[in-house]
């Protein structure tokens, strides 16, 4: 469990969960309001699975996860825990070396596309006198 501390008590540590924090606050939702809490100082990461709202969606995620995984045959979830802790520093090196403000910048266009809708199309009209959609009309709008 020390060797597992180390790797988040680490200057590469605290980057990556630095970043994470980051990301999870430019995505929005309790997730994300309790990572911006975390980034003002007013949290603590340690806190996050504390919090009612992310809890909730954490164990609903991870039961999913718990599923997946216990479908797989024997070997290949031996193979999963064998390299977990290989895997785990590298997503952790990854994450500490990643361009941050590009990301958030990533997400937040994104962010913004979801928020603003698409403006609705025109529907052209038939051009012979028995269109179908007369009811639908304004009784102002010239037929």
């Amino acid at each position: 469990m020390t060797e597992l501390n180390g790797l988040f008590t680490s200057e590469e540590g605290e980057r990556a969960r630095r970043t994470v924090m980051r990301l999870l606050a430019a995505t929005g939702g309790p997730a994300g309001d309790f990572a911006a809490e975390v980034l003002s100082g007013r949290r603590r990461p340690h806190e996050l699975l504390a919090h009612g709202p992310v809890l909730d969606e954490f164990v609903q995620e991870a039961r999913g996860w718990w599923q997946i995984i216990d479908a797989l045959p024997a070997e290949d979830r031996e193979q999963l825990a064998v390299g977990a802790w290989s895997s785990l520093e590298r997503q952790v090196g990854e994450m500490a070396t990643l361009d941050a403000d590009a990301a958030v910048a990533d997400l937040e266009e994104l962010a913004a596309q979801v928020r603003t809708p698409p403006a609705p199309s025109r529907r052209s009209r038939p051009s012979d006198d028995e269109d179908e959609d007369w009811a639908d009309r304004s009784y102002m709008e010239p037929l």
